[in-house]
C-alpha cells in the first residue's frame, strides 16, 4: 500500500526547490536548447507589424532590429552599432540597409558595413567590419527568422495544411505569453486539459462535446508525435488529433465541434509556433486557418485574429481578472504555473504521456545539436511540401455491449494510422485515402478487433 511522503496539513515538510529543467528551458546562445532552437525558422513578427520605422525585437534571448529597407528587403541585426553601441532602433532607414544615427555607419541588411563616412580616405576599416545579421523569410503575412550556423541553414518548410484544401485563407495572430516557451508548447500534448479546463471543471467555453472524456494516445510520426482525444457524441465517435511538430511547432482543430455532424478533416484551423523572447517569455503565432473542410459550418471569424486576439475563449488575459478567476483559460493555466516550471514540483499522472514523450523527443534533439549532427528537419515530399497529420474525424458507430473504451481508443488509433500512411500520396490526394480507409474499416468490422500495428514505424507512446 502505498504511503504519503508527507502527512496531512504537512505543507511545512515539502521540499522547496526552484530547480528548472534548464537544458530545455533555456533558449540563450549556447545553452543546449537555445542551440537546438536556434536550428530552425521561427516567426518574429507579423508583416503588419513592422511600418516604415526600425522595429525593436528580443528573440532567443538576443536584442536585435528588424527593419524593411526602401527597396522593400527585410533586415534583421544585432540592436546595438558596431562602432559605439548605440541601439539601432533609432535607425534612419535607407534605400539599401540601415544608418546608425550617432555616427553614420550604415550596414546592409547582411549586416555588410557599407559606410563609415567619419573615417578618413583609404581607411579599410569597414572592410574588417560585418555587424551581427540574421536570415529572414516572409510567408503568409508572419516574418520568419534563423538565428543558427549561416552554414546549416534549413531549407524553410511549406506544411501541406497551409496549401490544402485549395483557397485555404491563412490569417496571422500572435499572443504575448509571459513565461518560458516550453510550459506553453507542453499544452498541445496535454488533450485531457481540454474537457477539465474548457468545460467540466470551468464551465462550457467552447462545445458541450468537450465535456466528454476521452480516450488518449500518443503516436509518434516523422515530425513529433499525434495527441490523440477520442470521445464519444452519442452515437457518433470524434477523433480529434492534434499535430506536435519538433521543437515548437503544434496544429490544431477547431473549438466549435458538436460532435453531430460527420466530419473529414485532414487539416488544421491552427498552426503556430512558440516562438522564445527570452527564458520567461514567449509568442504564439503563427495562422488561423479558414476554410470550408475545418469549419464547414463557417463558424471562425477572422474579424478577431491579430495581435494579441484570436477567435478561442481563454487564449489571453483580456478578461478581467475575476472574470478568469472563475472560469480560467488556457492563458490563465499556463502563466500561472509561474515565469519557468520549478520541474521538480511536478507529479505526471497517466494523462502526461504526451508530455513525456514531447520532453524525450527534445532531449534527443537536443543532443544530437551537442553531438555535432543536424538534428531532424522536416522532410519534404512531393512539389516541395511536408505532409503533416493533424485531423478532425466524426463518424457514427453506435456503442454496443462491451468495452466503449477499448472501440474509441482503436478508432483513433486507426483513424491516426490511416493518416500516417497516407503520408507519400499528393496533397490532394491524401484526405481520399484516410476516409475510404477509415469507412472500409467500419464496414468489414475491424474497428472491434483493437489497435492495429501501423503499417509504417509510428510507434505509440506506453510510458511516461
Amino acid at each position: 500500500m502505498a504511503t504519503r511522503p508527507v502527512p496531512p496539513f504537512g505543507g511545512y515538510l515539502l521540499p522547496r526547490s526552484n530547480e528548472e529543467d534548464a537544458t530545455l528551458t533555456s533558449v540563450t546562445r549556447l545553452s543546449p536548447g537555445g542551440e537546438y532552437l536556434r536550428r530552425f525558422w521561427h516567426p518574429i513578427a507579423m508583416a503588419e507589424e513592422l511600418k516604415d520605422m526600425p522595429m525593436p525585437i528580443r528573440v532567443l534571448g538576443e536584442d536585435l532590429v528588424l527593419f524593411r529597407d526602401k527597396s522593400g528587403n527585410l533586415g534583421l541585426v544585432h540592436r546595438h552599432c558596431s562602432h559605439r553601441g548605440t541601439s539601432l532602433e533609432y535607425g534612419i532607414i535607407g534605400q539599401r540597409g540601415i544608418r546608425c544615427a550617432y555616427h553614420g555607419w550604415a550596414y546592409d541588411n547582411d549586416g555588410t558595413l557599407l559606410e563609415t563616412p567619419s573615417e578618413p580616405p583609404g581607411s579599410r576599416l569597414k572592410e574588417t567590419i560585418c555587424h551581427g545579421a540574421y536570415r529572414t523569410h516572409e510567408h503568409q503575412g508572419l516574418i520568419f527568422a534563423y538565428l543558427g550556423p549561416p552554414d546549416q541553414l534549413p531549407k524553410f518548410p511549406i506544411y501541406d495544411t497551409l496549401v490544402w484544401p485549395e483557397n485555404n485563407k491563412l490569417v496571422p495572430y500572435k499572443l504575448d505569453m509571459p513565461c518560458n516557451w516550453l510550459q506553453v508548447h507542453e499544452n498541445a500534448a496535454d488533450p485531457v486539459h481540454t474537457a477539465y479546463l474548457h468545460s467540466i471543471v470551468t464551465g462550457v467555453q467552447f462545445t458541450p462535446s468537450f465535456a466528454a472524456l476521452p480516450a488518449l494516445e500518443f503516436m509518434e510520426t516523422p515530425l513529433g508525435l499525434l495527441s490523440i482525444a477520442t470521445r464519444r457524441c452519442g452515437d457518433n465517435l470524434w477523433v480529434r488529433a492534434s499535430d506536435v511538430i519538433l521543437p515548437n511547432v503544434a496544429q490544431f482543430g477547431t473549438g466549435f465541434v458538436d460532435g453531430e455532424k460527420e466530419k473529414f478533416a485532414l487539416c488544421a484551423a491552427f498552426t503556430r509556433w512558440i516562438t522564445p523572447v527570452d527564458d520567461t517569455n514567449c509568442w504564439v503565432i503563427g495562422w488561423r486557418h479558414f476554410n470550408p473542410v475545418i469549419d464547414p459550418r463557417r463558424e471562425g471569424k477572422e474579424e478577431d485574429i491579430g495581435r494579441n486576439k484570436i477567435d478561442l475563449m481563454g487564449q489571453t488575459d483580456e478578461r478581467p481578472y475575476l472574470e478568469r478567476q472563475k472560469s480560467p483559460g488556457d492563458w490563465d493555466a499556463i502563466v500561472a504555473q509561474g515565469p519557468i516550471v520549478a520541474r521538480s514540483y511536478e507529479h505526471l499522472s497517466s494523462t502526461d504521456k504526451g508530455v513525456a514523450l514531447m520532453r524525450r523527443q527534445l532531449r534527443a534533439g537536443i543532443s544530437e545539436v551537442q553531438a555535432g549532427k543536424q538534428p531532424l528537419q522536416p522532410r519534404v515530399y512531393g512539389k516541395g511540401v511536408t505532409p503533416t497529420y493533424n485531423n478532425e474525424t466524426i463518424l457514427k458507430v453506435p456503442q454496443r455491449d462491451g468495452d466503449d473504451q477499448a472501440v474509441l481508443r482503436a478508432f483513433g488509433h486507426k483513424v491516426c494510422t490511416a493518416a500516417l500512411n497516407s503520408e507519400h500520396l499528393p496533397v490532394g490526394e491524401r484526405q481520399t485515402f484516410v476516409e475510404k480507409a477509415v469507412r472500409e474499416m467500419l464496414d468489414n468490422g475491424a474497428l472491434y478487433d483493437g489497435p492495429s500495428s501501423p503499417k509504417r514505424n509510428a510507434k505509440v507512446a506506453a510510458n511516461v
